[in-house]
């Protein structure tokens, strides 16, 4: 039995690209996460068993707030809501793999707590699974 050892990934310096455009000094969270679902069909014969899985992806976003630059993640959200968009996920900039993806763009939050930097999170659901890129 081989011995594997991991290069553990210590996420700090990602590339979070959104429509061609790198959002990741916005983004405090990017998160590809698999949504599965399972369910079994009994029949009333001890062979009548039919299992049933599927799995769809959501990428988690939190990040700050900015509307005053018209550039921002925020106003892009705003402005494309319902759009499907390429998204491209590097963990690691500049080494390691990347993970790209169509996602339906959904808004984020406005506003939020006193005296606190705005943050907002959103779920983009995917379409279809994300793509692992290697280097």
């Amino acid at each position: 039995m081989a011995l594997i050892t991991p290069t553990p990934l210590y996420y700090k310096d990602a590339i979070l690209t959104i429509d061609g455009d790198d959002y990741a000094p916005a983004a405090s969270t990017a998160t590809l996460s698999p949504n599965i679902s399972a369910t079994t069909y009994y029949g009333l014969k001890p062979t009548a068993v039919f299992p049933e899985t599927s799995v769809d992806w959501t990428l988690e976003l939190s990040f700050v707030q900015d509307w005053d630059s018209a550039t921002s993640l925020s106003r892009y959200l705003y402005a494309n809501q319902g759009s499907e968009v390429a998204v491209t996920l590097q963990p690691k900039d500049a080494s390691g793999p990347s993970f790209t993806m169509t996602v339906h763009v959904v808004p984020g939050t406005v506003g939020g707590d006193t005296r606190a930097f705005a943050a907002s999170s959103v779920s983009l659901p995917l379409v279809g699974a994300p793509t692992l890129v290697e280097p």
